[in-house]
């Protein structure tokens, strides 16, 4: 049978002390209270749940009593009818029901292990057209120099050799050689032009970066390496999540009336 596997939203929650004064959660036998407002053992329990590190349950309630004093205090001072505690209690509020309502949905996600191996061919290996580069360049300070080099290339100069006399780049001293590396690897007018370049060839042009300018040659390309299955597992995961996510709105926007007057 094949394992499950639960996806769950990447939405994280922070839990802190709060009260549970207006809820309905049953408070018949309450464990404590405070002023008339009483704390149910299923509430102490949750708040325990919730908490980053285990605490003493007598701990645990003290911090439910002493927020629920606070809380009653602001209210007698009237701070409920602060419009902008009123509008960020709403967010709040709105902001841990959707959160929770995503990830209810999310538990009803079943993805198996084969499930996302097939995905991680599709996304990483049937899929996967990116290459990597070996290249070499000279870095100089100015465009003409650039275009001095190029000529010089142009009559039959070593590439190589030309590097290790005129670039001024950490790299000079091995002929200008890089390895190999991906695009992502380089400042993007670099890489732009490296992959405009056929095996063989170096650019005609010099090329203009935050470092510089420079003449890039081009030794050979290659496919490169998908990343191990177990290396992007979790991303995989998420990414299910996020499209299922994706597709929910899309469902809650078709079929609800979105109206904005004019103003």
């Amino acid at each position: 049978m094949k394992k499950r596997i639960l996806i769950l939203s990447a939405l994280a929650l922070s839990y802190s002390a709060f009260s549970f004064a207006e809820s309905t959660v049953d408070v018949s036998k309450p464990i404590a209270t405070i002023n008339g407002v009483g704390v149910s053992e299923a509430e102490l329990n949750y708040f325990i749940s919730k908490l980053s590190q285990k605490v003493p349950a007598e701990r645990a309630l003290q911090e439910i009593i002493n927020v629920e004093l606070l809380v009653q205090a602001a209210k007698n001072e009237g701070l409920m009818k602060n419009d902008e505690l009123v509008l960020e209690i709403k967010r709040s509020t709105s902001g841990l029901i959707a959160t929770h309502y995503l990830q209810q949905q999310l538990l009803k996600l079943e993805v198996t292990i084969e499930d996302l191996k097939a995905r991680y061919n599709k996304d990483y290996v049937e899929g996967n057209q990116a290459k990597e580069y070996n290249a070499n360049h000279i870095l100089v300070k100015t465009e003409e120099e650039a275009k001095g080099i190029i000529q010089k290339l142009d009559g039959g100069a070593v590439f190589t050799e030309l590097a290790k006399t005129l670039s001024t780049g950490p790299s000079g001293k091995s002929g200008g050689a890089l390895g190999w590396f991906k695009p992502s690897d380089m400042v993007p007018p670099f890489s732009e032009a490296t992959m405009k370049l056929e095996p063989k060839q170096y650019t005609k042009l010099a090329v203009k970066s935050q470092f510089g300018w420079h003449i890039i040659n081009l030794n050979d390309t290659r496919a490169a390496e998908p990343p191990t299955f177990e290396s992007v597992s979790k991303e995989l995961s998420s990414k299910i999540a996020a499209e299922e996510i994706s597709k929910i709105m899309q469902q809650l926007h078709e079929s609800a009336t979105i109206v904005f007057p004019d103003k």
